[in-house]
């Protein structure tokens, strides 16, 4: 009787460490998720964003793309919910799940919207992924510079390579936790420092923007500050969905608290609190991107419709390609920045393709007289107002990232060419 009920308790105990740190959707889960997936490849570059635009500049397009974000997040959150009402039958929160946009406006409007919607999310999230591999490689050398970036871009992959094991969003819990945390002393250790050291004698500020390339690349790294890059994958981890507006707006809290304190790590002499707050951010950029890789990893399994395969193994080997191609373009392309597949790809995958599709939905339904779902006191002329501004700006901010990416790409190409050694190392 005895060996049966330590048999039981460790069963106890096992499934308790599971149910804690392993399986999680709920609501403050979700905040952990986004909190995650929101800092790191901004919290760095805000600062140099803000010089290239001008603070007035600056501070007035962060504002605008935080609300433009909210927005959009709220619309795909409709338009995921309508989808799942539209299930046969519907889809209970303790059922597996992969529902990813591609196939939430896929199965609203048709096969070309997936199509669509697939043509820029791919792109998006494959570059997101490389920036953050190359990301580490820029981090890590300001704490130790005795090898070049491109091995410690290689060390960096082996490590990420563990990102291939992870079954679902709903499997990061603990690591979700550990990342904000991360960036939570980061936030500080930057604020403090900046308060301690002070401005640089020789620094000349300015309001104005510096160039118009500069400019604009920067309006599109605001973009990434409101940007949600895979809020159909975390609404579909929730085990109550419709509840996703609650954590996004307190994620938007969070994010606009972390980076209220922003500078750059290298401006800053060398210490063991800077040190640690290396250490710290390279610990969340693991973590977002094992949550950033997983959706590419499903477009692989679902191509090959080995999504329901049970099978983890053979799933998992059909990930590794995925990953090996990442890893690649990260050693290939290190000067690759995050405003670039932001503004490009994002501002379509996550604005405008889902503002058209909210449109073309419940057209007909609002003029019927039909209560539309999003903001029932609001108008229907209001309602489709605010998606047509939307959709004009971001289609403006598209164009705009494209032509300066593709400006600024030439230019590195051709000094530093691709496979560099040690990119801007001197």
């Amino acid at each position: 009787m005895n060996l049966f009920r330590r048999w039981g308790n460790a069963l106890d105990c096992q499934q308790f460490l599971i149910t804690a740190f392993w399986n999680g959707g709920s609501s403050f889960d979700t905040w952990l998720n986004i909190g995650s997936t929101k800092i790191a490849q901004i919290l760095l570059t805000i600062p140099f964003s803000y010089a290239q635009a001008g603070l007035p500049s600056a501070i007035a397009f962060q504002v605008l793309h935080l609300l433009m974000g909210w927005w959009g997040v709220y619309i795909i959150n409709i338009l995921y919910l309508t989808y799942q009402k539209k299930q046969n039958p519907p889809l209970q929160h303790n059922q597996k799940r992969n529902t990813q946009l591609h196939e939430v406006l896929g199965g609203l409007l048709g096969k070309w919207w997936s199509v669509a919607t697939l043509v820029s999310m791919v792109p998006y999230l494959f570059t997101v992924c490389v920036i953050q591999l190359t990301a580490c490689s820029n981090i890590v050398f300001e704490m130790n510079d005795q090898l070049p970036k491109r091995t410690w871009t290689v060390i960096f992959g082996a490590l990420f390579s563990l990102s291939i094991i992870m079954p679902s969003a709903q499997n990061y819990r603990a690591w979700s936790f550990l990342g904000v945390i991360a960036t939570v002393y980061t936030s500080c250790y930057l604020g403090v420092a900046a308060l301690f050291h002070g401005k640089v004698s020789d620094v000349q500020m300015s309001l104005a923007p510096r160039g118009y390339i500069g400019y604009f690349s920067a309006l599109s790294n605001f973009l990434a500050v409101g940007t949600e890059m895979i809020p159909v994958e975390l609404m579909d981890a929730m085990w109550k969905p419709e509840d996703f507006k609650t954590p996004w707006f307190y994620g938007i809290i969070y994010v606009c608290m972390t980076l209220s304190h922003p500078s750059a790590l290298k401006l800053f002499p060398k210490s063991k609190f800077r040190d640690i707050a290396i250490v710290m951010l390279l610990l969340h950029q693991f973590v977002v991107f094992g949550i950033l890789s997983w959706p590419l990893y499903m477009f692989c399994e679902k191509f090959f419709k080995v999504q329901d395969s049970p099978s983890f193994t053979r799933r998992s080997l059909l990930r590794v390609p995925v990953f090996l191609a990442i890893w690649l373009a990260a050693l290939a392309f290190p000067f690759l920045q995050v405003s670039a597949p932001t503004g490009i790809f994002g501002a379509w995958s996550i604005y405008i393709i889902p503002c058209i599709a909210y449109i073309v939905i419940f057209w007909e339904k609002a003029l019927s007289g039909v209560p539309q779902p999003a903001f029932p006191k609001l108008s229907w002329e209001t309602t489709f107002s605010i998606n047509l501004s939307i959709i004009i700006w971001m289609a403006a901010m598209s164009g705009l990232a494209l032509w300066v990416s593709i400006a600024a790409y030439i230019r590195q190409g051709e000094q530093v060419g691709i496979f560099t050694k040690c990119y801007m190392c001197k």
